[in-house]
């Protein structure tokens, strides 16, 4: 089989992806308007709502359920919210997951694929042995997803339902199939189904495999949306939805495909004849830096664009907690571009010889642990009350005071 047609036969169909994008942005939509257009009769928002991930779920909703199936009242564990350290990590292990996933296929549709259009002998040679460990690295990161996505679902019944009754199944069922956050997770569990059986047979090299896997995966880039703040946005939700789940994509081909290039593509170009591993390293490199520009600048593009939408005003940076906390995590991520800068200005020019792939996977790694704290920084930022989400709820409750408490 030629280069050329070792590329086409991983291609996938675009026509299918765009309707995909298309069901995900209307359903998304629909689910945001449920969510959002809630009865609210006092000027009490905490007795009325519960916000939740960001997701703003009915307590009539769902107290009426306890009622019906538990004979109870709705309540929930004191001190532990959306906002606990316990669930923000649990948010944390998601993300590393998804991006993990999204970084698999990425690297093997994109990055290998420039590498087998270029020709280049050394670099040719590492594509079908990385493309298989590309397939277990994908594989790992959704078996962690999956235990991160059984976490989620205990911790968010924890939450809402308190500790005695968050093992109730009908109130697990009342939450998955009544609120927006429950659609969301179920969106979640099936991507996470559909990317497991395509990266098990991506293992095995097989064409359909890495065209299930991206399906599964692009399915799963959009599920944190469905369940934070783009989905709960007053206005454009769709638009938010769909710009929120293109920055997840763009986080993943960045930073995932970062950790594939580091995980399996140098070890695998590290293996090479002596005589050809500082070229192969060149060749995986010069394919993955122009992949890796694009993808950040969606994210840098769809990561403004969601600034603008949550925050209302330039002042809301620094007077609430939500544009504090953006800030922190934009200080941050500014390490890790700055990194990625010295990367492809210093490090890339080097390349040819083990001792510079050596200098390089280093700097990469210190580029990955940055990332990480990104992360977690992002874990605790989507279960943060925007200005916008307060003011909205605020204008619905008649109760400003309430939402400048919440939002401070």
């Amino acid at each position: 089989m030629s280069d050329r047609d070792d590329g086409r036969r991983f291609r996938l169909d675009k026509i299918s992806i765009v309707i995909l994008l298309a069901l995900i942005a209307v359903g998304a939509s629909n689910s945001g308007l449920s969510a959002l257009q809630l009865p609210i009769a006092s000027a009490s928002a905490s007795a009325e709502v519960i916000a939740v991930e960001g997701s703003i779920l009915s307590a009539a909703l769902l107290q009426a359920a306890a009622q019906q199936h538990a004979e109870t009242t709705l309540s929930s564990t004191p001190g532990f919210t959306a906002e606990s350290p316990p669930y923000a990590a649990v948010r944390w292990f998601t993300f590393m997951g998804l991006l993990g996933a999204v970084g698999a296929v990425a690297f093997r549709l994109i990055v290998l694929g420039l590498v087998a259009r270029s020709r280049d002998p050394e670099g040719v040679g590492i594509v079908s042995p990385a493309a298989v460990r590309a397939a277990r690295l994908g594989l790992a990161a959704v078996a962690l997803l999956a235990v991160a996505l059984l976490l989620r679902l205990l911790a968010q019944s924890y939450a809402v339902f308190g500790g005695d009754r968050a093992f109730d199944s009908a109130l697990i069922t009342t939450l998955l199939s009544e609120t927006t956050w429950g659609r969301g997770w179920l969106l979640q569990a099936a991507g996470t189904v559909v990317a497991l059986i395509g990266f098990s047979l991506a293992d095995k090299d097989r064409r359909i495999g890495w065209a299930t896997a991206a399906v599964g995966v692009l399915a799963l880039a959009f599920t944190p949306a469905l369940s934070g703040h783009a989905v709960a946005t007053p206005d454009l939700t769709a638009l938010a939805v769909l710009s929120d789940g293109l920055h997840v994509l763009g986080a993943g081909g960045w930073l995932g495909s970062l950790f594939a290039v580091v995980a399996v593509g140098i070890p695998v170009a590290l293996r090479r004849p002596q005589e050809e591993r500082g070229a192969a390293v060149a060749a995986l490199i010069n394919a993955f830096s122009p992949t890796a520009l694009v993808f950040a600048g969606v994210v840098v593009t769809t990561g403004f664009f969601a600034a603008w939408l949550q925050l209302g005003s330039i002042p809301a940076l620094w007077e609430t907690t939500y544009g504090r906390t953006l800030l922190l995590k934009l200080a941050v991520l500014s390490v890790v571009f700055g990194t990625g800068a010295y990367n492809w200005l210093k490090v890339k020019p080097t390349l040819g010889s083990e001792v510079a792939a050596g200098r390089l996977k280093r700097s990469a790694l210190l580029e990955l642990a940055v990332g990480t704290v990104v992360l977690a920084i992002t874990a605790v930022l989507v279960a943060t009350a925007t200005p916008a989400m307060m003011i909205d709820m605020s204008q619905s409750t008649g109760s400003p005071e309430a939402a400048a408490e919440m939002i401070h």
